[in-house]
């Protein structure tokens, strides 16, 4: 920014701010032959149109969000743009700036601006957000010097544009013979859809398989009795095989799925879109035969990969040599030692080891790489009498494979389950969906209780039970 001479700064202050409270002429001299002084910030005011704006039923493409209340007299010849400054701070040290123009006495912006700011500094929730505002006039004198014009800072509440996204999804299709009562859920990571819209689920094909997507709005319908059909989302054209493309929601049709094998459908609910993965015989399971169970891979516990992405994790008993196995038996691809955290798919290589114990496995097939880490699970928080500052250790039952514990809990207070004494592996969650470094547990009540936490994988459930006693 150029550089505003005193008598320009003056002028502006003399001519136009009698609306203000400032005096800006304290400390301003006489015109003087040197060189100006730096361009300086000087306020004027502006006034709210309204308290909120919706852009859902705002249909132009510009609008008008501040009023003009008082405003400077510009030198002749000047150039003058305005841009609006967004802050959620009334520091606006974080602000968003977006073009306005003056019109008829109101500051415009874009629509499509406001969109954008809001989405950036809050999400798509269709939402009102509060937004610190303050109009800034660049002015530009016809001898090239220039000065900021600052209005005085408003408050208002904009509320995106959003379709709107529900909190669960389901496939209704041949996979599950076209029942409502009998509908294949979406897995979601369970945070706020607006933060987190993408839902993901997995399913095995034989053939073409046909499906559209039913909003949990659709499902409750269909259980008190309602219209379930009508709220079934889909694709424009019946039969569309394309990979990946929009969800519609008027007339919406089925999609067709023309690979066989392992499936992965994702969606993208705040953008309305659907992505088809074919992943043929890949599975989402990796098979731990081993010594802790007779090395039968069709009885072995499982590993999980819950983004398909071929990196498996699950909780496993082990008592000594084992192997990992793509399918439940031994005539697929099996992995062996390719040396220490590495694996071999060759036929002959080493089995892998671990002492007697209960292990938090990962494997990346990509990479050939595992992990196996033994643990002691505990509890550890407010609620337990060790408070957050060390785990109360829970005791691992090898016939029901869970870990159990019976002390006093105080109400009000939380907890969560950590292994090691140490936060590296945490659970938490609720009682049927226990994740890695999930949210704390909340007890209702003081009182004794035995607490059970039954580990696996991520597909078969983590999960836990309190009982008091």
């Amino acid at each position: 920014m150029k550089k505003v001479s005193l008598y320009l700064l003056s002028l502006l202050i003399m001519t136009g701010f009698s609306a203000c409270d400032e005096d800006f002429n304290k400390d301003i001299a006489a015109p003087q032959g040197y060189e100006p002084e730096a361009a300086q910030d000087v306020n004027y005011q502006i006034a709210n149109l309204g308290a909120t704006f919706d852009l859902n039923t705002i249909t132009d493409n510009t609008f008008g969000i501040l009023k003009e209340a008082s405003f400077p007299q510009f030198p002749e010849g000047s150039t003058v743009n305005y841009e609006l400054q967004l802050s959620k701070t009334e520091d606006f040290t974080d602000k968003s700036v977006i073009k306005a123009e003056l019109s008829g006495g109101n500051y415009h912006v874009a629509k499509a601006d406001m969109q954008s700011v809001i989405v950036k500094v809050y999400n798509r929730k269709p939402t009102a957000r509060d937004f610190y505002s303050r109009v800034v006039a660049v002015v530009e004198t016809s001898d090239k010097q220039a000065v900021n014009i600052r209005s005085n800072a408003l408050t208002f509440a904009v509320t995106p544009e959003a379709l709107p996204i529900e909190p669960a999804y389901y496939l209704i299709g041949d996979m599950n013979g076209w029942n409502p009562d009998n509908l294949t859920p979406f897995n979601h990571s369970g945070n706020d859809v607006y933060e987190d819209p993408h839902f993901t689920v997995l399913i095995q094909t034989t053939g073409a398989t046909y499906f559209k997507i039913a909003p949990e709005s659709a499902k409750e319908a269909h259980i008190a009795g309602g219209e379930f059909w009508g709220a079934v989302i889909g694709t424009a054209v019946d039969g569309d095989a394309s990979l990946e493309g929009s969800i519609v929601v008027e007339n919406a049709q089925a999609i067709k799925i023309e690979a066989i094998g392992y499936v992965k459908i994702s969606l993208n609910m705040e953008e309305y879109t659907y992505k088809i993965e074919p992943l043929g015989d890949i599975s989402p399971y990796l098979y731990v035969p081993g010594n802790h169970q007779s090395w039968t891979p069709a009885t072995a516990p499982t590993l999980y990969s819950a983004k398909m992405d071929l990196v498996y994790d699950g909780f496993v008993y082990l008592d000594g040599e084992y192997k990992f196995t793509s399918a439940p038996d031994w005539d697929h691809t099996n992995y062996g030692s390719g040396g220490e955290g590495k694996l071999s798919t060759d036929g002959g290589a080493g089995n892998l080891n671990a002492a007697a114990g209960f292990y938090y496995l990962k494997a990346d097939l990509g990479l050939l790489t595992y992990q196996q880490t033994k643990t002691e699970w505990g509890l550890i928080g407010d609620a337990t009498p060790g408070g957050w500052d060390s785990s109360t250790p829970m005791i691992y039952d090898k016939g029901s494979n869970s870990w159990t514990l019976t002390t006093t809990l105080t109400g009000g207070k939380e907890f969560k389950f950590r292994a090691n004494d140490s936060w590296d592996l945490n659970m938490g969650g609720t009682p049927t969906k226990l994740v890695l470094d999930g949210g704390n547990i909340k007890v209702a009540e003081t009182g004794t209780y035995t607490i059970t936490l039954k580990l696996s994988n991520a597909d078969a459930g983590n999960t836990f039970t309190l009982t008091k006693k």
